[in-house]
């Protein structure tokens, strides 16, 4: 009897053993491994100003400044925030400012907010307190004519006086 009540246990053992196994790695083997799914890595601050500056409005807007100011100002990034990211709409995004940097002071032309997954760059109008896409910056604010009024008000040597 003894003998019987311990095979018992011990099948009883190994049928919930059993079950739990297949319980368990069943679903594992039906999940698709993560390598399939689209990881989105987060983006340093370092990342998201060199992905500004790739922008080219942003090129062409510092070597503008440089160009016009022969040298005494540049185009630069200043950080909005101390360290942490600003959340818009459950996303966080790094908060960045254009800026026209002289000996004398730092002027902003605009703010940017990068987002700290993925790669979307938004222009945080501060103006109309929304947020634009880059297409929609593009298309509402054409930021490349403002070098180029700025080039067409700027006195030429002709016009110059002597």
């Amino acid at each position: 009897m003894l003998l019987l009540a311990m095979v018992a246990f011990v099948a009883g053992g190994a049928a919930l053993y059993h079950h739990h196994h297949e319980a368990n790695l069943a679903p594992a083997a039906v999940k698709p491994p993560a390598a399939s799914q689209p990881a989105q890595l987060a983006r340093t601050k370092a990342q998201a100003i060199d992905a500004l500056m790739a922008l080219p409005e942003l090129k062409a807007w510092s070597a503008h400044i440089e160009k016009a100011s022969a040298g005494k100002a540049r185009g630069a990034l200043l950080d909005d925030q101390d360290s942490a990211p600003r959340r818009i709409g459950g996303k966080s995004y790094w908060s960045l400012s254009f800026v026209e940097n002289s000996d004398a002071a730092a002027h902003r032309w605009e703010s940017f907010l990068v987002a700290t997954t993925g790669d979307e760059i938004l222009v945080d109008d501060t103006n109309d307190d929304r947020q634009l896409t880059l297409d929609q910056w593009r298309a509402e604010k054409r930021p490349m004519e403002r070098i180029a009024k700025q080039d067409d008000s700027a006195p030429t040597e002709a016009a110059a006086p002597k």
